[in-house]
């Protein structure tokens, strides 16, 4: 039994996976290491108590950092390779946690945020997609750990401890960054270059056992099919094109929407400006420190448990329930925050600052097992071949360009308001114009997206007996759906899918 869970698990390519999943780790520690930062009296006060503008800047260039290493990473690993490009993003995450860490004023811990958003978004632009549920759990984790190293920051009374913290983060950027050279390129990288007989080295280096050898051939035959596909289908959609099909605009507004749904929840700006609302609760830094601990440790546990149930309940219904609870949350904090306001000199009503918490932590369990899963699920269910170069563009655009907005909000009771707002119409959206995916085949989604006719095998074999130019054309684009439907079904074969 045991022998059997080895041979399962512990594979070079599992493994593999769970080291670049450090890619996740750095992205939820470097988002989360700012929070605590924040809420401690050493780093306000070394930096000059930077008012609400400086320190929603402070936290929104993270995003504009990645924003930056997103839209580049696609040159990057193109001409480099997809382990130098990780290689390369990490050398920007350790001179920005060494930039940040022996930072003198707020421009040089501005630029040190800057480059580690930009080694985040470079990272994860690379990390390979079936590997994403482990980099989205490592991605809480990361959270987590950077959040109770505040708490362990707050205990260590010295001027100097904010700068704890900012050190840790070069740790998993170094780690990854000369770990990721000693393992091999990827196989799909190395066959869009041409490069067949290295692919196909690399490719049994991750998969061949000693007795699988015909497995192995056949699944490289797969992937080379699958990339002369794409490389066929890059040049086939151009966005005038993909702008006047609707059953093209239909797919990237599904899986697109549901990662603008995911910024406009709030999420981002209640983890990074969580310290401030306890602050106006009357709490002090360590009850801020310890409050925002255990708000780390709900989304590990969350995202765990929604692994048990995900793939079991429509993805619509997990939807509208998600944006539906967010929304009365944040209506919840609006009205206590507005009835029961913590004013200094007055006595507080500690049954609305436990409600007002209370609900906060319900934000997070919310997004990190319901609304966040969705983000990786339904865009690889929507987006085909040809269309997700450009859709995943959008997506990236989207997601850091709103998180960038949103963080450099700093009224809480406003931004409370706002998000009542935002989840109550994405529930709308999500109810009246979204499609069900969960168990679909590719053939299925091409009929609920009105895209491509599904045919019966008689009239495949009509099709194929005609000498129509026409018909071998619908041929072929049966023929490539097929291919993709096969290739998706076993698309781990390929440790890098992107």
């Amino acid at each position: 039994m045991g022998s059997k869970i080895t041979e399962t698990w512990l594979t070079k390519t599992f493994l593999t996976s769970i080291f670049l999943g450090l890619g996740g780790f750095l992205y939820g520690f470097d988002s989360g290491i700012i929070t605590p930062s924040l809420a401690l009296n050493s780093f306000l006060e070394y930096f000059g108590n930077p008012d609400a503008p400086i320190r929603g800047a402070i936290v929104s260039v993270y995003q504009a950092g990645a924003w930056l290493g997103s839209a580049s990473v696609g040159i990057t690993s193109d001409r480099i390779g997809r382990r130098k490009a990780i290689a390369f993003g990490c050398v920007f995450g350790v001179l920005g946690g060494a930039l940040m860490t022996g930072a003198a004023h707020v421009a040089m811990l501005i630029i040190g945020r800057i480059l580690v958003g930009y080694a985040v978004g470079t990272i994860t632009g690379v990390a390979p997609v079936f590997g994403a549920e482990i980099a989205k759990v490592l991605c809480a984790w990361g959270f987590f750990v950077a959040l109770w190293t505040g708490v362990g920051e707050g205990k260590w009374h010295n001027p100097n401890q904010w700068r704890l913290g900012f050190a840790v983060q070069s740790i998993p950027a170094l780690a990854l960054g000369v770990g990721v050279l000693f393992i091999k390129e990827s196989p799909r990288w190395l066959c869009l270059k041409s490069r067949h007989a290295e692919a196909e080295k690399a490719f049994r280096s991750y998969h061949h056992n000693g007795s699988n050898d015909e497995w192995c051939r056949e699944e490289f035959r797969h992937l080379q099919a699958n990339i002369a596909i794409e490389l066929q289908a890059r040049g086939c959609l151009s966005w005038a094109e993909l702008l006047k099909a609707p059953a093209f605009r239909k797919r990237l507004f599904v899986g697109s929407f549901v990662w603008a749904a995911a910024m406009l929840s709030g999420i981002s700006f209640i983890q990074y400006f969580q310290p401030a609302i306890y602050a106006t609760l009357q709490y002090n830094q360590d009850q801020q420190l310890l409050i925002s601990g255990l708000y780390g440790s709900v989304a590990p546990v969350t995202c765990l448990v929604s692994l048990l149930f995900v793939d079991r309940i429509g993805r619509k219904k997990i939807l509208v329930f998600s944006a539906s609870l967010l929304s009365l949350c944040y209506l919840i904090i609006t009205i206590i925050a507005a009835v029961f306001p913590a004013r200094p000199g007055f006595p507080t009503n500690e049954a609305a600052q436990r409600g007002l918490i209370a609900c906060v932590f319900v934000v997070s369990a919310n997004y990190s097992a319901l609304l966040g899963p969705m983000t990786w699920i339904i865009p690889p269910e929507v987006f085909t071949t040809e269309l997700r170069g450009k859709a995943n563009a959008v997506i990236q655009i989207l997601q850091y360009s709103i998180s960038l907005v949103i963080t450099q909000c700093s009224p809480i009771a406003l931004a409370a308001i706002f998000f009542v707002l935002t989840n109550a119409l994405c529930a709308i959206v999500f109810a009246l114009v979204y499609p069900e995916t969960r168990g679909k085949s590719l053939e299925d989604m091409s009929e609920i997206f009105g895209d491509i006719k599904r045919r019966t095998e008689p009239e495949l074999d009509e099709v194929h007996s005609s000498p129509s130019g026409k018909k071998d054309s619908e041929i072929s684009e049966y023929a490539i759906e097929k291919t993709e439907s096969k290739y998706h079904r076993d698309r781990r074969s390929d440790i890098f899918r992107v």
